[in-house]
């Protein structure tokens, strides 16, 4: 594959030479475009189609895409011509910089995002009608979306009760995986391209509140990372619907981790990180930050916000304090206000370097913490008719399943 550029004439050469690019260079530059660039630019020749629409291609630009993640901010549920709003972290010392994206599905019901992978928006409809949850994908930047993948059938148990979904992607398989929680702790797993729910185990411990930014009318997700998807939860039977329920300790808590390959869990404790020997006030949260599982919560008093990172995934020694901040010195209590066990702040995004943490409050606040300085910014709203109900990671890519 070449690239020919017309060269400059110089002197008293006239006649135009063909620059010409290697092969390797080209497919470098042109990972690093847009996926509606990339695009247009199949039009240019065969060779370009098959290569942008080739495998080992679409793989490097996900990769490159990747390190410029996006949050994704929506409704609760969403309709017909809803909007997606995408927010680019790294504008934010700037003018914020917001994409949308319109909603494609046409359906009088109701749909809830239960995950985000590698460019590929999962959600369920809820389908009370036929009495069964429909699920399907989207990737916006490509414009696709599929038909109805699978149904999950309610049951008397589950007519009155929520089911857990979650969405991911196993890398052992290479196959994009959806899992659902029924009552009892009952748990199924759907693979894409196998078009069965099959039911692999049943937890031992019950599942108690799961990740309050993936909270979705009665629907929750687990948080994906490392090839698993993780769940806080607490290690009694507790059953409650607003938080605390009552007294607890740090033995009790936990984070409950699905291995998207070998298809079992495991269960991390917390008793190994430091100041957090304290019954919490607000509900603790968990989420993924530079590529890593992280822990949020708040002390017993309400005075300081805490970040933990596990720097190694599944190793519960490696917890490490990311950041702490007092919330009195700056003037942040009204935390107090917050009941029905609603998280006030919540981390969304940590540079690279680690000095900033971006975080949202009261839906339309934004904060920046600076861990070298030790200091918080506090932002004008991103726009004031974006609803911050429902709060997800998302990376442009070119992928499509089917």
């Amino acid at each position: 594959m070449t690239f020919l550029f017309p060269a400059i004439p110089c002197g008293e050469i006239n006649a135009p030479s063909p620059v010409t690019l290697p092969e390797e260079l080209i497919v470098q530059i042109l990972s690093l475009l847009t996926v509606q660039s990339l695009t247009r630019l199949k039009c240019v020749s065969k060779s370009w189609n098959s290569l942008i629409s080739d495998p080992f291609f679409i793989n490097m630009h996900l990769k490159k895409s990747s390190r410029v993640p996006h949050i994704m901010i929506c409704l609760r549920y969403l309709s017909t011509g809803s909007i997606i709003n995408l927010l680019n972290p790294f504008h934010i010392h700037r003018k914020p910089s917001i994409n949308t994206f319109t909603f494609p599905f046409d359906s009088k019901y109701d749909y809830a995002i239960i995950g985000s992978c590698n460019g590929i928006i999962c959600f369920v409809e809820n389908f009370r009608y036929y009495r069964e949850f429909h699920l399907l994908l989207w990737n916006p930047a490509t414009r696709f979306f599929s038909k109805t993948l699978c149904s999950f059938p309610y049951s008397e148990q589950t007519l009155n009760s929520k089911i857990e979904f979650s969405f991911g992607y196993d890398n052992v398989s290479h196959k994009y995986k959806m899992v659902a929680i029924a009552p009892r702790d009952e748990l199924s797993v759907f693979t894409i391209g196998d078009y069965v729910w099959r039911n692999i185990q049943t937890f031992l411990t019950d599942s108690y509140h799961f990740t309050p930014m993936h909270r979705s009318r009665g629907i929750s997700c687990g948080v994906y990372v490392s090839n698993s998807l993780n769940w806080f939860a607490l290690h009694n039977d507790i059953n409650s619907s607003y938080f605390p329920p009552r007294n607890f300790t740090v033995d009790e808590l936990v984070i409950i981790s699905l291995d998207l390959g070998t298809e079992t869990y495991t269960q991390f404790r917390l008793k190994f990180i430091q100041d957090f020997d304290e019954v919490v006030v607000v509900e603790p949260n968990i989420c993924v930050l530079l590529e890593c599982l992280c822990f949020s919560h708040y002390s017993s008093k309400g005075y300081n916000f805490f970040v933990w990172q596990m720097k190694e995934f599944g190793v519960e020694e490696s917890w490490m304090k990311l950041l702490k901040f007092d919330c009195y010195k700056y003037n942040l209590l009204h935390v107090y206000v917050i009941c029905y066990g609603i998280v006030n702040f919540l981390p969304l995004h940590a540079f690279e370097n680690g000095d900033m943490l971006i975080m949202v409050m009261e839906r339309q606040q934004l904060i920046l913490y600076s861990r070298r300085n030790n200091k918080i910014i506090m932002l004008d709203a991103v726009c004031d008719r974006i609803p911050w109900f429902n709060l997800n990671p998302y990376v442009e890519s070119l992928v499509s399943i089917g």
